[in-house]
Order: structure tokens, then C-alpha cells, then sequence
């Protein structure tokens, strides 16, 4: 087999006979993916010699194929194939030349070159995609081509971007949306995607569900969490469109409010540890007991609404007993006192806010007391820093107790 190369940016400045001026017909071929057009790319005499008008081509025909997907996952490596024949047989030890460029641009970029095996062909792995590139390939062996014939092929990139939250209230409705895009611009319509749960990072995935793109190619679910989880969100891949990167993202779920509504903030720091309110008792205020009769650094208290401290210890309750006048919530204006506490985290003239420490559980008998326990209560209106009479006011503050641990 004869293979003549012919460099049409060359032919005027050579010596040859006008008979030996013909122009070689050379032509290149894209193959994107398996399905895509073959379009042929003639390197003609525009750029030659005008001593070539009038000539016809020759029998000798080179051509050159470049073959790559016409999509891939954004992220993920590709391979680039290059075929060289002449009169349909593939040509071996051709140095192919693989060059790139955004599409629409002039410039091409050199990526590295390559020699065709006994078949006539050859590969250029790809790093990793994250934009629509066009590449083109042509055989750079015949000495002195400056034009040499160049097949070019579009690649596209599949991404997916995800609308999730990272921080989700208790219960309550969430969006969770991801967005299917060829080049990071086009949305694509009525594409199926996967959105999958798992409880944490390290465990497997226990739910998925199935989501339809709409025009825009938004993919969105919607529900109600209880829990932190993450959520994964991928395209599978679909005839012609490569696979989206799978996605992940963790959204944390706020514990079920310790405050209701009015502002009122259940006293203890762990409120999973406290009895059901039906073994509580009232007296003066409501005697509330952790479970196990947990005390200490165990059964840590918390203010139940903003104030300043006026107080720490009072007879019956403790050397260190504290008392808030709150500013806000149903008792603004009143005085709230922990009964029967250990180590206190508060002063007096100390200001705190719902939620911060003021106290343990003391450990023992603290005060008058048989078992390690809270006794909070709240003064009457205008009243004494400590204390109400009994059942004076322990009904009112039974009320806001059940109601914050209720979430209110």
C-alpha cells in the first residue's frame, strides 16, 4: 500500500512539475460515541497555491477518525481514539497528534501525541472534564505537513448541583432539589434521578426514591425529618448522557425545641432523662426527679427563660440555690428558684439567657430533702425573692413545665 501525504500550505513553494501539482484529496472523520453522524472534514486548497485551479484530486485518499463519548460525568477520566487509513485499510506507525480548545474558540492546545498500532489506531487518555471541550486529532508524520487533516469531536460534561439544606428545624418540611446540566448551563428535561438516604456517613444507603427533571431539569422531593441524615443525589445515565457524580450532602436536623412557644425553656439540659410528669409532685413549687435519681454533673439545669440572678441559697433549698427574676416569658417579672442543687454555674448580678447553666442536681440529701431531686418554683407578682406558699403558685408553673417539655 502507497500513502502519500500532501500539505497544502506547502505545495507553492515547491519545485515540482505542474503534472505533479495535483491536489490529494485528505480527508477527516469525528465519531462521537457510538451513535453520533460521521462528518467528513475536507482540508481543500484554500489556503494553497492558486497554481492548483483547474487541478483534480488524486485516487490516494488519507483519512483520519477521532472517536469520544459525546458525554461524560463531570469529574470522571476519558479516553480518546484516533484511527488512520488510506483506501480503508489502517495505517500503522503514524504519529497522531491530539490537540483540545473550547468549543467556539481558535485556539487549540496541544495534549500529546501518539503512534498508530499494526490496526491503525491509537489512544490519549483524558484527565478529568469539568467543561465542554472539542478535540481533534491528525497525523503529524508525513515531514514538512504545517496543515496536517484534523478530525474534531465535541465532548460534553453531565453535572448535577444539589439545592439541599444544611440545617432543617424538627419535623418540618424540607425541599431537597438537584439540578441535571449538560455544560453547567443547560438543564435537562425529564431525566429519572436517584435520591438516596442514609442515617450517616459510614452507613449504607437504606432509602431511595425516584425524581423526574422538570423543564428547567430540577429533580425536587420533599418531606419532614426527624433526624440528621445525608442525602445522595445522582443521575444514573441515560441513552446518550453519561452518569451525573453522585452527590452527597448532610443535613442536620435541630433537636425538637426544649422551648415553647411563649418562651418558656424546660429546666433541665437533658430533657430525655426526666420522668413523665405524672410522678412529679406539687408543693411549693413542682419536685421533679431525673431518672435513676440522677444528680451531678449528670442532671445538669438550665435557665428557663432570660433574667438576672438575685440569689443563691435559701433556707430549705441549699447553701447554693439559685433565684432568677426573669424578663421574659410567662413569669416576666417574677421570681423562678432551683430547689435542692449541688454546684451552681451562676452569681448573683449574673445575667442569663434561656438555655445557659445555672446548676446541678445536688447529690444526697440537700436541704430538706430524701432523695436527689429539683424543686423549681415561681414567686407571686411583687413578692419576696423566695418563696410562694404551698400550692400557691405551683399549678401555674406545673402548666409551663409540661407544656416546654412537650415542645410546647
Amino acid at each position: 500500500m502507497r500513502v502519500r501525504l500532501l500539505a497544502h500550505a506547502v505545495l507553492s513553494h515547491t519545485g515540482l512539475s505542474r503534472s505533479r501539482r495535483k491536489l490529494r484529496l485528505v480527508v477527516a472523520t469525528a465519531a462521537v460515541g457510538t451513535v453520533a453522524a460521521v462528518t467528513p472534514i475536507v482540508i481543500g486548497a484554500g489556503n494553497a497555491s492558486a497554481d492548483l485551479n483547474g487541478t483534480t484530486p488524486s485516487a490516494d485518499v488519507v483519512q483520519v477518525n477521532l472517536s469520544a463519548p459525546a458525554t461524560v460525568t463531570r469529574g470522571a477520566t476519558s479516553t480518546l481514539t484516533a484511527a488512520v487509513s488510506a483506501n480503508g485499510v489502517g495505517v500503522p506507525a503514524q504519529t497522531v497528534q491530539f490537540v483540545s480548545r473550547t468549543p467556539g474558540t481558535a485556539t487549540w492546545q496541544v495534549l500529546g501525541s501518539a503512534t498508530t498500532g499494526a490496526d491503525g489506531t491509537t489512544t490519549l487518555p483524558l484527565q478529568a472534564l469539568a467543561a465542554a471541550t472539542e478535540f481533534g486529532a491528525y497525523d503529524a508524520t508525513a515531514p514538512g505537513v504545517v496543515d496536517g487533516p484534523t478530525a474534531t469531536a465535541v465532548v460534553h460534561v453531565i453535572d448535577i448541583k444539589p439545592a439541599v439544606p444544611t440545617v432543617v428545624a424538627y419535623n418540618t418540611r424540607v425541599r431537597l432539589a438537584g439540578h441535571l446540566l449538560q455544560d453547567g448551563s443547560r438543564g435537562l428535561a425529564a431525566q429519572r434521578v436517584q435520591v438516596k438516604f442514609r442515617p450517616a456517613r459510614a452507613a449504607a444507603w437504606s432509602r431511595t426514591q425516584w425524581v423526574t427533571t422538570d423543564a428547567s431539569g430540577v429533580a425536587t422531593l420533599s418531606g419532614r425529618f426527624t433526624r440528621t441524615f445525608q442525602v445522595g443525589i445522582q443521575f444514573p445515565g441515560a441513552t446518550g448522557l453519561a452518569p451525573s457524580p453522585l452527590v452527597v450532602r448532610t443535613v442536620k436536623v435541630r433537636p425538637r425545641a426544649l422551648t415553647a412557644a411563649n418562651g418558656f425553656r424546660f429546666p433541665f439540659l437533658n430533657r430525655g432523662m426526666v420522668t413523665s410528669p405524672g410522678s412529679w409532685s406539687l408543693d411549693q413549687g413542682v419536685d421533679i426527679f431525673a431518672a435513676g435519681e440522677a444528680c451531678g454533673a449528670a442532671a445538669k439545669l438550665v435557665a428557663v427563660g432570660n433574667g438576672t440572678v438575685i440569689q443563691t441559697g435559701i433556707a430549705g433549698f441549699g447553701p447554693t440555690a439559685p433565684v432568677i427574676r426573669m424578663s421574659n416569658g410567662p413569669f416576666a417579672g417574677r421570681n423562678v428558684y432551683y430547689g435542692h442543687t449541688g454546684r451552681i454555674y451562676v452569681h448573683v448580678g449574673q445575667h442569663v439567657h434561656a438555655g445557659d447553666l445555672v446548676a446541678q442536681i445536688g447529690c444526697g440529701s440537700v436541704g430538706m430533702s430524701s432523695a436527689p431531686h429539683l424543686e423549681i418554683g415561681v414567686g407571686v407578682p411583687g413578692g419576696p425573692p423566695c418563696c410562694p406558699g404551698f400550692g400557691q403558685t405551683a399549678a401555674a408553673m406545673y402548666r409551663q413545665l409540661v407544656a416546654a417539655l412537650r415542645n410546647g
